[in-house]
């Protein structure tokens, strides 16, 4: 896992006259607690350090997706570090630079590195001079690959539930019927046994993940916008296969290369777990800005919600998981109590969704947002709040109050 994150903040004052190029710097935990954070400011730039490895890095997708230009630092004398580094400048090819920080640099050790078609290479330790040309290096390879400058991309928020039945579903979809109001949003529903967030849309699509799984390598943009549904909302939305099909039918590299796509496609892109814990939904969580935990004010429910939690923290991802606790009976004086599940779950609860049954049900039945059935309604207020507050998480526009 990468270790502390330090955001680093070019001169708020200079005139940007460029976009703002945001670069990671991965180094290993003693390099980086030795760096000088407040040399490193440079105009129209944003840098970020992390302490750790490459492999944790990509297993990062938030902050991978972050990053136009990648200073990595690398160890050339073992082969299995290089082979790691090789294999991400290969897979990122045009689409985000890397220069190699290495200590002891030798004029063959250059020479070895930039073979492997990495744009530049930087001794350790550097200075703050060679440390901005090795940054304006990576943001002219990005203006020759043909994108003009940074590339920007969607944001993934997994929902997933503690048990079947809390209402994982629900959220995603009510959820992404009011993002549709300000952004371009796609939900995948990758439940590919159990799934029916299209059935919750009142939507009967000819094409599912199905297809994108028989494409295989063969899956692009095209293809992924053609499988896409699209909901009166303004929502599209990825079906789950008509016929149930094993777990392991997708893989993690399968996952990994879909949401790539579909955040180079949409804003937002929403997708609905299944309760089984397999290592491509793990994939999924690592990709995901945020993970959203489903549970009930049941003993069951909370307990499992505390399982499930252990889970999330043992895999790095305890900061990005909010919890909801969904159709909790509102109460005729005060606010709901949740000290006793906060204590079980041992942290707190972000988020608390009204029950109100006739309501969500018919929403569901009709595959419409909850406001369509009952104007300003409890359990709306409570999504579009959920709503809103993931917005501000992941800054993506949210739908209006």
């Amino acid at each position: 896992m990468l270790g502390r994150t330090v955001p680093l903040l070019a001169d708020k004052t200079a005139e940007a006259s460029r976009p703002v190029l945001r670069v990671s710097i991965v180094l290993d935990t003693a390099t980086a607690a030795l760096l000088d954070s407040s040399r490193l400011a440079m105009p129209d730039t944003e840098i970020r350090v992390h302490g750790g490895t490459l492999a944790g890095f990509t297993a990062n997708g938030p902050a991978a997706r972050w990053t136009d230009v990648l200073i990595c630092q690398i160890d050339p004398e073992n082969p299995r570090d290089f082979e790691v580094f090789e294999r991400f400048v290969k897979d990122n090819a045009g689409r985000m630079p890397v220069v190699a920080a290495v200590r002891d640099l030798s004029v063959a050790v250059t020479r070895r590195v930039l073979r492997s078609d990495a744009v530049d290479v930087l001794p350790i330790p550097f200075t703050p001079d060679e440390l901005h040309q090795a940054i304006e290096t990576g943001r002219d390879a990005m203006v020759r690959s043909g994108d003009g400058g940074p590339s920007r991309s969607g944001r993934i928020v997994a929902f997933v539930g503690a048990l079947g039945g809390m209402g994982a579903t629900t959220m995603a979809t009510q959820a992404a019927m009011i993002w549709a109001e300000k952004a371009s949003v796609c939900l995948i529903d990758l439940d590919v046994q159990f799934g029916n967030a299209a059935l919750y849309l009142n939507l009967k699509p000819q094409l599912s993940l199905a297809d994108l799984i028989d494409a295989g390598d063969r899956v692009d943009i095209e293809l992924l916008r053609s499988v896409a549904d699209s909901h009166p909302s303004g929502m599209s939305i990825i079906a789950c296969p008509p016929d149930i099909v094993p777990l392991d039918a997708l893989t993690p590299e399968f996952v990994d290369r879909l949401l790539d796509l579909a955040v180079q496609t949409y804003d937002i892109v929403l997708i609905d777990l299944p309760g089984a814990w397999v290592s491509w939904s793990l994939s999924a969580l690592q990709k995901s800005d945020v993970v959203c935990l489903v549970a009930g004010l049941t003993v069951p429910g909370v307990h499992q919600a505390r399982r499930q939690l252990e889970l999330l923290d043992a895999n790095g991802l305890a900061d990005r998981t909010r919890i909801i606790l969904n159709r909790v009976a509102a109460p005729m004086f005060g606010k709901v109590d949740l000290s006793e599940t906060e204590a079980v779950l041992r942290r707190p609860v972000q988020f608390v969704v009204t029950n109100d049954y006739p309501t969500v049900s018919t929403a569901i039945d009709e595959g419409r947002a909850i406001g369509a059935i009952k104007l300003k309604s409890r359990v709306e207020k409570d999504v579009r709040q959920l709503v809103t507050t993931l917005a501000a998480l992941v800054s993506i526009p949210m739908a209006a109050s």
